[in-house]
């Protein structure tokens, strides 16, 4: 299975927002968070929802910023 890692950077205080947006989508990404105390979380997707959850990132209510996308073979 391949899958895709989209590593961002947002505001602490809004980490379970975008974990509850995320669920709200029926899951389309899993949430995890590297350093909570900097918002540094990465989104775990698969090839068919990369662009989808690209989409929801770049039209969250509150500024990300996307540090690096990388996908894994596996």
């Amino acid at each position: 299975m391949n899958r895709c890692k989209i590593k961002i950077r947002m505001e602490p205080n809004n980490i379970v927002m975008l974990d509850n947006v995320m669920e709200g989508y029926d899951g389309l990404g899993i949430v995890s968070t590297g350093n909570p105390q900097t918002g540094e979380v990465t989104v775990h997707v698969t090839p068919d929802t990369y662009d989808e959850v690209v989409a929801i990132l770049r039209n969250l209510p509150w500024p990300i910023t996307i540090l690096a996308e990388e996908a894994e073979k596996g």
